[in-house]
């Protein structure tokens, strides 16, 4: 539910008059009804119904995507696209074990009637699901994708975009930006679990969508939560306020960012008794908490204050601050948000030159010692198969 603000299609509908002459816009529904999509363009007077399917298939899943992105391609020739998804996310993460929706783990860790765990991008409850608390038939894992499922997807469609907008949380991380580097020249995202108020999309059709730059994009989405939106959003003196980070990474400079990581590494390791290496991140910016209530997903530490917490050294810090900039085209955030489980829990933002808005994971042996407990297994055994932990370097390090 949203709070100053109606639905996102109901918003995205009252700007169609802001959509360039000689631009489109398709907007695709799944929700209670049938899968449907809507053709948007400046003179038409409504949503046109492009396509109206007659059974319910998963847009969770690489081949509901692709379905989808394929259809756009054929039917709508374009010289560019860009893609915005808005759904429940967990960045890298892979997909929760069948054990982790548990309703007696969910009930002795105090979460009742809670949400099952938020995944990689997408949910799909299909037929006879439960969509209030994000659960299959019965009780199971709805469908879900994984991001090497995902930038399959939207490779075997045929599409390169301009760019990709996750309205979802946890996207901006550098192991997904990773692995959709090849796909799209700029990911849009926050960090941290956005709140439920997303995008204003009347605004971001008017000022962002089209824009020459993509970090207008960005730019658009923050300023609704600074207030400075053409409606208003929750000031930091009311009771919903919840703050939101966000940034643009233009992925042809990740290669060389994964290279300067790479190089300051080694000099960092704290070697333990078993051979790996560990550091004392309680400094360093958290985007989200690592807890029971949020099934154990890791610690998402902002990528620059991590290696300051990890203790890069001045010139290091400048060598990966160089390597950041170039691949962080905007980041901003507001003085504060929200990273729960309580809801006094606030994150105050440092200043501008001491974080990036883009998260990393870094290794922790309690990763593995609470393996059992977590939704997603062995965090650490599950970021050694990301592309993101050979190309910086990661393996060198005992991890």
């Amino acid at each position: 539910n949203k709070g100053h603000h109606l639905n996102d299609s109901t918003e995205i509908a009252q700007a169609m008059a802001y959509i360039p002459e000689n631009d489109r816009l398709l907007l695709f529904i799944d929700d209670a009804q049938a899968p449907r999509m809507y053709e948007l363009e400046r003179n038409l007077k409504a949503p046109k119904l492009v396509k109206r399917w007659t059974k319910d298939f998963s847009t969770a899943s690489k081949e509901g995507l692709q379905e989808v992105l394929t259809l756009m391609r054929t039917q709508y020739a374009a010289n560019e696209y860009a893609l915005v998804v808005g759904s429940h996310a967990t960045g890298w993460l892979p997909k929760p074990a069948e054990t982790a929706v548990s309703s007696n783990r969910r009930e002795t860790e105090g979460r009742g009637n809670a949400t099952l765990p938020k995944r990689t991008i997408g949910v799909d409850v299909g037929d006879d699901g439960n969509m209030r608390y994000d659960k299959g038939p019965n009780g199971t894992v709805p469908d879900q994708m994984e991001i090497a499922d995902f930038a399959s997807a939207i490779n075997a469609a045929g599409v390169y975009l301009r760019y990709i907008l996750f309205d979802a949380c946890l996207m901006q991380n550098v192991e997904t930006a990773y692995a959709l580097r090849d796909i799209a020249d700029y990911i849009i995202a926050s960090p941290i679990s956005i709140s439920a108020e997303g995008a204003y999309y009347t605004d971001l059709v008017h000022y962002g969508l089209y824009n020459a730059s993509p970090d207008m994009v960005a730019i658009t989405y923050l300023s609704y939560y600074k207030g400075q939106g053409s409606i208003p959003y929750y000031s930091e003196n009311e009771g919903k306020y919840y703050g939101t980070v966000i940034s643009s990474i233009r992925t042809d400079a990740l290669p060389q960012l994964a290279t300067t990581v790479r190089n300051i590494l080694p000099s960092l390791a704290n070697t333990t008794d078993n051979g790996t290496t560990t550091w004392n991140m309680d400094e360093a910016l958290n985007y989200h908490d690592y807890n029971a209530y949020n099934y154990y997903r890791p610690h998402f530490y902002d990528l620059y204050s991590a290696f300051e917490a990890m203790g890069a050294d001045k010139s290091q810090l400048k060598e990966l601050r160089g390597a950041i900039d170039q691949a962080v085209t905007f980041y901003g955030a507001n003085k504060k948000f929200w990273i729960g489980p309580s809801y006094f829990d606030f994150q105050t933002m440092p200043e501008a030159a001491e974080y990036c808005g883009v998260a990393a994971f870094i290794p922790q042996q309690i990763y593995t010692d609470n393996a059992a407990n977590s939704a997603y297994g062995d965090l650490n055994a599950a970021f050694r198969k990301t592309e993101w932990y050979r190309a910086a370097g990661w393996d060198a390090t005992g991890w």
